[in-house]
């Protein structure tokens, strides 16, 4: 299990991470997986707007996004996430030729579905980011 990061005051705190997933059993298990991490689920929203929305009136160690939702490609959300320093995955099955924009054709991607281990995996490099003093 993930080890809950320190706020300032030294308290352990959950890695809060956004879910941007428009299939609502895949939305739910994965907040699942999330929540036996040990982290806080923001979310799961089901669509761009509702997604954007999440993003600016949170503070978030990270986000799993689907990359298309119902038709709409995610890509403004990752954007977002970048201009705020926020790290993120795509859940896609979409090889990085046929539709990423070059500037995330080297962002990590999770063929749905995913399993826990790859899912801990990041969140333990999440967490490590977001450790007082790390790069």
């Amino acid at each position: 299990m993930l080890q809950p990061r320190s706020d300032a005051s030294g308290k352990p705190h959950a890695l809060r991470v956004l879910v941007v997933e428009d299939n609502w059993l895949i939305a739910e298990t994965i907040s699942e997986m999330l929540e036996r991490c040990g982290c806080e689920v923001v979310g799961p929203a089901p669509d761009l707007d509702s997604g954007l929305t999440l993003l600016e009136n949170a503070q978030l160690d990270g986000a799993l996004l689907d990359v298309n939702l119902s038709g709409t490609m995610s890509f403004p959300v990752a954007t977002a996430l970048e201009a705020r320093g926020v790290p993120f995955v795509f859940l896609t099955g979409y090889d990085a030729g046929t539709i990423f924009p070059a500037e995330f054709r080297t962002i990590r991607r999770l063929s749905k579905p995913c399993d826990q281990e790859q899912v801990a995996d990041i969140l333990e490099v999440w967490g490590r980011m977001s450790q007082p003093g790390s790069p």
